[in-house]
């Protein structure tokens, strides 16, 4: 899809800052900045390398400081808030940004100035720390023409703030290579790219290569000075944070060559950056094309989530396999959303090898029938505080093994399958076993297990112990997977007394839908979106009369065109906003703020439904709802971060986009969706 925005989306500085862009490498690094080309939080930079895959991530370059220089007058074409007030408002001459992931460099930027139009183009490589940058002047007006290019570097990693207190002159910058580089560019053959000059920036225990057709000269390393991060103050986060400045390069424009700017964690040696730049375009769309074909989608939008869910498929280098980062800029790869996120990534999309390579990966670390919520970094423990992701586990090796036709897998997987069930069964840790009446329970305390996880010092806003529906729902359907692979009855016998139970015990007459989670207090009454997952699953329990009812209400109640919300509106602990400080925020994040992720399993539930319906006219009425709610989907895939979907939106009303401004399990289980529903219209 073609995102095109113009100067009536960025009347005011403020303005241009809400929207941005997103580049990854598959490695966890990426490049990401608002779409007036401004850092609008402390998480933005132009390069953030993956220095250990995915995890341990450097932000190298936070941006270019860009000024057109005409007939010896400057124009400033970077847009930057400072916290001295002086801002850098480049976007009086931004005329157009442009991002469209079927374009091998995306996203653009086109200026004008007095005439001269300058055009940006940028691009990320696939499983590099390299981020190119080509920049084009039109000059019609025969003006004298130069445009002056500093690079803004932070050496920090992701985790920490930039300390302005430091000494700079520890950063050096060098000519990479011998004297004879560049001397020697004749040896090419006439007429050849010939090579340009490679520098090297080092310091603060890290590397950082700049090869450019434009002349350098080096500085004294200064500070730029406080940039003001508006985005981050509005979520409580650190408002300020600095850079600093090692070179300026000068082009002076006298040909439609262009200017090249390739930053990397590695040198790629003596060749032109003209060259390499087109190299490293041709790479990127042989690589899109592949994605799409590998999917097969058909819609506009199921291509674009395609392209989209690429950017959370990622390498872990600690394991030597894939895994699956859970959100940009904030989060890491956890167990509970890598196994949401592992259909839509990998299934949908065919990437089999992949998706056996993460559930392998996961498979290592299963302990006690329970798989890691966070993997291990360094010398950390992983944590195994998620009492879905095993039983999701389970259901995503059958839905591989559906999908890719792969049932050589089954004997490799299953005994760490048996061992799920058998701990689940007989009890694990934090408290998770089957009760007498074969439901399983979990959580005490202040133990977080689902995906409401929230804790406020002593306080946990959703603690949901007890017996979750969501949970039950992976529960039966994981038995009989298990009967499936192993036809052994006993499996088969023990999901239908859960079932019995389920269908007894859940269901909540007066309000005509599932509770939330059998716990005896009042938060089973709960209107909340985890309901629906129960219709979603390999196998269901539900008889259709009831799945309609469910439908009904999660409509109803919690169904916005982003999100379903994660309370009922009416319910008196709903938080109609998320905003503010960590703890306003965590007080609002599963009480009603809306999150994406569940709108997938909703419309891949009225798809279910609508397969069963025997009356046309209900299936139309189905059919018509989604066809609204994929076409309000373009809208979103707008706002925020450009061509991704956000983690949450406020409860009451969404409008603007609010934590991870790119979400995996929000655009996989959109993209499963889509995927379900081409099929059945089909």
């Amino acid at each position: 899809m073609r995102f095109e925005f113009d100067s009536k989306n960025w009347t005011t500085i403020t303005e241009g800052e809400k929207d941005c862009y997103l580049l990854t490498n598959g490695l966890g690094g990426y490049s990401g900045l608002s779409v007036t080309g401004a850092a609008a939080r402390g998480d933005q930079a132009l390069l953030m390398s993956a220095k250990r895959a995915p995890n341990v991530r450097m932000h190298l370059v936070t941006n270019i400081f860009e000024k057109l220089v005409i007939d010896d007058r400057e124009h400033i074409l970077t847009t930057q808030r400072m916290r001295s007030g002086a801002d850098y408002e480049g976007f009086r001459y931004l005329k157009k940004f442009v991002y469209d992931d079927l374009d091998a460099e995306a996203p653009t930027w086109i200026y004008q100035v007095d005439g001269v139009t300058v055009t940006k183009h940028m691009l990320m490589v696939y499983d590099k720390n390299t981020v190119a940058v080509r920049y084009e002047v039109d000059n019609p007006t025969g003006k004298k023409v130069a445009l002056e290019l500093t690079p803004l570097l932070r050496f920090t990693s992701k985790k920490e703030d930039f300390d302005a207190s430091q000494n700079l002159d520890a950063y050096k910058l060098e000519p990479y290579g011998t004297d004879a580089y560049g001397k020697d560019a004749g040896s090419a053959g006439e007429g050849a790219e010939q090579p340009d000059r490679t520098y090297c920036v080092t310091g603060a225990d890290s590397q950082l290569y700049l090869m450019t057709n434009a002349e350098l000269y080096a500085q004294q390393p200064h500070l730029f000075g406080e940039m003001y991060f508006s985005q981050d103050e509005r979520d409580g986060r650190v408002a300020y944070g600095n850079a600093f400045n090692i070179c300026v390069l000068r082009d002076q424009i006298c040909t439609q060559n262009g200017t090249y700017v390739i930053f990397s964690t590695e040198c790629y040696g003596d060749c032109s950056a003209k060259m390499l730049y087109e190299q490293f375009k041709r790479q990127n769309a042989e690589r899109k094309e592949q994605l799409l074909a590998q999917a097969g989608l058909d819609s506009e939008i199921g291509r674009q989530l395609v392209l989209s869910a690429d950017a959370f498929v990622v390498r872990r280098e600690s394991t030597d396999g894939k895994s699956i980062i859970a959100g940009y800029p904030f989060f890491e790869d956890w167990g509970r959303d890598t196994m949401i996120s592992l259909a839509g990534a990998t299934m949908v999309t065919g990437r089999f090898e992949e998706c056996r390579s993460i559930l392998r990966t996961f498979a290592k670390y299963v302990k006690n029938g329970l798989l890691p919520n966070l993997f291990p970094e360094g010398g950390e423990t992983p944590r195994y505080n998620s009492f879905d992701a095993p039983l999701l586990f389970v259901n995503a090796v059958y839905e591989y093994m559906q999908y890719s036709g792969d049932t050589a897998f089954r004997d490799e997987i299953l005994p760490v399958l048996t061992q799920i069930i058998d701990a689940y069964r007989n009890g694990t840790d934090f408290h998770i076993r089957m009760d007498s009446d074969s439901l399983v329970m979990g959580g005490d305390g202040l133990e977080q297990l689902t995906w409401m996880d929230v804790r406020v010092g002593e306080f946990l806003p959703t603690p949901r112990h007890g017996k979750p529906v969501e949970i039950n729902a992976y529960w039966y359907s994981a038995l009989m997977i298990m009967h499936e692979l192993t036809q052994d009855n006993a499996y088969r016998e023990l999901a239908e007394k859960v079932k019995a139970s389920f269908q007894e015990k859940f269901w909540n007459e007066d309000k005509q839908c599932l509770k939330d989670v059998l716990s005896g207090g009042r938060d089973e009454d709960q209107i909340r979106c985890n309901q629906i997952w129960a219709l979603t699953m390999p196998f269901t329990m539900l008889p259709a009369q009831k799945e309609i009812q469910v439908i009904k209400k999660v409509r109803d109640e919690l169904y916005t065109t982003v999100g379903l919300r994660t309370l009922a509106k009416d319910d008196p602990d709903f938080h109609s906003i998320y905003i503010g400080p960590m703890e306003q925020r965590d007080r609002a994040y599963h009480q009603g703020t809306v999150w994406a992720f569940p709108l997938g399993a909703y419309y891949r539930a009225c798809i279910r439904y609508a397969e069963k319906c025997v009356e046309d006219s209900e299936k139309e009425q189905i059919r018509m709802e989604l066809d609204q709610g994929f076409k309000a989907l373009e809208s979103w895939l707008r706002e925020g971060c450009v061509s991704q979907i956000a983690e949450i939106y406020d409860g009451d009303t969404p409008t603007v986009s609010r934590g991870c401004f790119a979400q995996a399990w929000s655009v996989t289980e959109l993209l499963r969706a889509v995927r379900d529903y081409e099929n059945w219209i089909a």
